[in-house]
């Protein structure tokens, strides 16, 4: 494996920066660097021109697939009312949020898709789809908010949306027909509601999974303080076309900061994922969910999305309290936690984030920054006072939707704090090591047990893992960044590339490679095949193209067995050499219940059957106790095992409900476990009611959909 460098494109008299573009090689992976010197239009435009085609087989096409999907209701569902208030909504989440924005943001926008458009013959996307894909991820923030307010009728805001969608719809190109078919919902708040709820729950939000790091020098084995992190989200084509990016606006403020950061072809905020500026700055970026937000109904403008805040805070701090100054100056759409690490003091801290409107629509965010610390890890909750949750959904800055998730994110986070310390506490922590944490498998859930997926810190939607390596000394230079150039998923075990900066001469050079090497080669195997049993599930294409539409029924069956010839593989390869996973097992029995229930005559009977295999097989490792396992995987394991015989009409009554009151006794013991107080999860009352559905009428459509991140 050696990195190589190709050739570089300028843009010459046509350009309006400074601009070069280099495609680099890794692993047979191709990749750019785009080192760009101008104003933040400029760079823009020039981004868009020497990318075209890239953007057009990178992130882009993904995420208008994803928000294309969001907004279609559903056959089953009244589709056209609903279709088109699903798409008026979004639309104007959309629109409140880009206007919103500053002039200077935008500017860049209107300027990448200028270049886009420039440097294209024939184009595939629109002026709309580009405004879309830029502010896509605080739009999804929102859609989850309003998604998850819907779940209590009566609520004070339970109105507002109402309102806000009855607003969208009026302003919405479908909204007013001539035939006024649309009258009923717009003369009824209650049914708005209603049918807002019906309509966002179709939603599958984003995942959330990322998780950062930070070390001082005195913990690292070479001297050099280390800021990692793991980026994490079902958009797989983000590794079609990396890059990394050095930026120097300086020419629109001498007093800013040139900064290096990770990207892919037609991100207009690099810096808002992760990266360092030549002060010895270094961020990284965490979503988290939220019911608590803004979409500037006032007009009142001053906000920014948190990935160009945090591009901001790279642009312009030079310090901590510059960077939390940033924050505080900015308004917020949604939830965020921004990791900021400073190598002069050797110190980070957090930045936790929540956009917020009082009933009056006036801004009234909360910004809460952490002390500064010489250690630091963050995953997807908020730790501080006045952010964290308190399971009042309704009140809360933030929420976590599953009890898998809730676990998941704490079981994250526990795993790299231990492991932290121990290579801090003896100096041992380098990139390699640093890389192993983010390709790590250990569930601390179950005393640190090795898992696939799940309660892990290498997540099935990993896209990618950075390390910025930054010096105290900032006249002595050595700083550097890496990054996985997505060879393979899941990211975290996919090629790393290294690049030395030269802050003073604004260029980049090859600094090494390097690749994970936490889990032997059949299990990384079984991994891989399952991902691609999760793309093929969650991102399904024709023809090699995204549907942009949820996929018809008869889609879904092929769909559904594509997924399980994956999950086949997984689970042979992982078997095959030894190693007993029950998350491979789990989600293939999901699914094969899934497609059982979909299907009829011989065909639903050997899906079921398939899935009863395998919930047996699940049923018996939880009682030999031969695999650590959760009580609240137990507590699935078996409720969805007495779901799955119900619809089969398998076993006896008695030993269904058995199977019945194991899962409850096992929900019970996590509820005791991790809700002492008695605020009970949400999620706890979904399951029990759940329980109940399948004790009452056995077959049961009420199963919350898969999660293949958190393996539920």
């Amino acid at each position: 494996m050696a990195l190589t460098q190709g050739t570089t494109r300028t843009l010459d008299s046509d350009g309006r920066a400074d601009s070069r573009l280099t495609e680099w090689t890794l692993a047979d992976k191709r990749f750019y660097t785009l080192v760009q010197r101008g104003r933040l239009n400029d760079i823009a435009y020039d981004h868009g021109r020497l990318l075209a085609h890239p953007i057009e087989e990178g992130v882009f096409p993904e995420i208008l697939d994803t928000v294309a999907t969001d907004t279609d209701a559903g056959a089953e569902l009244e589709r056209d009312t609903l279709d088109t208030l699903l798409e008026a909504i979004f639309a104007r989440i959309t629109h409140d949020i880009f206007s919103a924005t500053s002039a200077e943001f935008r500017g860049a926008v209107k300027a990448l898709e200028d270049g886009y458009f420039d440097g294209h013959a024939d184009p595939e996307f629109r002026s709309t789809d580009v405004v879309t894909a830029c502010v896509a991820i605080d739009a999804g923030n929102i859609a989850t908010g309003i998604s998850r307010l819907m779940k209590k009728p009566g609520h004070s805001r339970f109105a507002q949306v109402a309102n806000y969608a009855a607003k969208a719809l009026l302003s919405h190109r479908r909204g007013r027909t001539a035939d006024n078919r649309h009258a009923s919902l717009l003369a009824d708040r209650s049914a708005m509601a209603r049918a807002v709820d019906s309509a966002m729950s179709r939603r599958q939000p984003a995942g959330m999974g990322c998780t950062g790091f930070f070390a001082s020098a005195d913990g690292t084995a070479d001297g050099k303080a280390l800021h990692a992190r793991t980026f994490d989200g079902a958009f797989f084509a983000w590794n079609e076309a990396p890059v990394l990016h050095l930026i120097d606006e300086r020419d629109t403020n001498g007093a800013w900061h040139p900064y290096v950061a990770t990207g892919t072809a037609g991100l207009i905020y690099p810096g808002g994922i992760s990266g360092l500026n030549d002060a010895g700055i270094a961020c990284s970026l965490h979503q988290m969910s939220t019911v608590n937000y803004a979409t500037d109904r006032r007009g009142e403008g001053g906000y920014d999305v948190a990935p160009f805040v945090q591009q901001r805070i790279l642009r312009e701090a030079g310090s901590l309290d510059e960077a939390v100054a940033i924050a505080e100056g900015a308004r917020h759409f949604a939830s965020w936690a921004i990791v900021v690490s400073e190598a002069r003091t050797g110190k980070a801290l957090r930045i936790e984030i929540n956009g917020r409107e009082d009933e009056n629509g006036h801004y009234d965010g909360k910004v809460v920054a952490s002390t500064a610390e010489p250690s630091l890890v963050q995953t997807n909750h908020f730790l501080l006072d006045g952010m964290t949750e308190t399971l009042d959904f309704w009140d809360d800055a933030h929420f976590t939707k599953t009890v898998g998730k809730w676990l998941e994110t704490r079981a994250r986070r526990a795993t790299v704090t231990g492991r932290l310390a121990q290579l801090t506490d003896n100096a041992l922590l380098d990139t390699e090591e640093a890389l192993g944490l983010m390709a790590n498998h250990d569930d601390a859930a179950v005393g640190g047990a090795r898992r696939s997926f799940g309660r892990t810190v290498c997540k099935a939607y990993g896209l990618m893992g950075s390390i910025a390596r930054t010096t105290a000394d900032r006249a002595a230079g050595g700083d550097a960044i890496w990054f996985t150039i997505g060879d393979r998923l899941p990211g975290p075990h996919a090629a790393m590339a290294g690049f030395a900066i030269d802050w003073s001469t604004g260029s980049l050079g090859p600094a090494g490679d390097a690749a994970a090497q936490t889990v032997p080669q059949p299990y990384r195997a079984a991994m891989e095949a399952y991902v691609a049993a999760f793309r093929a599930y969650a991102r399904p294409t024709l023809g090699g193209r995204y549907l942009g539409r949820r996929p018809t029924e008869e889609e879904m069956h092929a769909i559904r067995r594509n997924a399980l010839g994956h999950l086949d593989r997984a689970v042979d390869l992982a078997e095959g050499a030894g190693i007993m996973d029950p998350a491979f097992r789990y989600i293939r029995a999901r699914l094969n219940h899934e497609a059982g229930r979909h299907e009829t005559g011989a065909e639903r009977t050997a899906f079921l059957n398939a899935a009863a295999r395998d919930w047996a097989h699940l049923r018996g490792l939880a009682d030999s106790h031969a695999v650590p396992m959760h009580a609240w995987e137990r507590a699935l394991v078996f409720l969805l095992s007495a779901a799955t015989d119900h619809a089969r009409d398998a076993g006896t009554e008695a030993e269904r409900d058995a199977m019945i009151a194991r899962g409850r006794a096992e929900i019970d013991t996590v509820a005791a476990a991790e809700f002492p107080g008695g605020q009970l999860h949400q999620d706890i009352k979904d399951w029990r009611k759940v329980a109940a559905t399948i004790a009452a009428e056995g077959d049961t459509d009420s199963l919350p959909p898969i999660d293949w991140v958190t393996v539920e």
